[in-house]
């Protein structure tokens, strides 16, 4: 049973990556773009039963997984930017 953030690409094909978000009944998959070096979703959303995804998709990699110092210094930066914003 694939877990929660798990990204699976359709079997032998050039395809989107599709990110999981849900695993209760069926495993739910969200696609997934690359925006410019940063992962988005484009709010598409696929039911697939748990046999199936074995049967019909492949593991992707993690496109988000790996060291990127401007991500953690944007993100930083953001934090502090809105604690200081909450008491504007």
């Amino acid at each position: 049973m694939p877990s929660l953030g798990d990204h699976y690409r359709p079997a032998g094909e050039d395809a989107p990556v599709y990110r999981v978000v849900g695993t209760v009944d069926e495993v739910a998959l969200l696609r997934v773009t690359d925006d410019a070096g940063r992962r988005r979703s484009t709010g598409e959303l696929r039911h697939v039963a748990a046999d199936r995804l074995d049967a019909e998709f492949e593991a992707a990699t993690d496109p988000d997984a790996g060291f990127k110092p401007l991500a953690g210094v944007r993100n930083a930066l953001s934090g502090l930017y809105w604690q200081f914003r909450r008491f504007l």
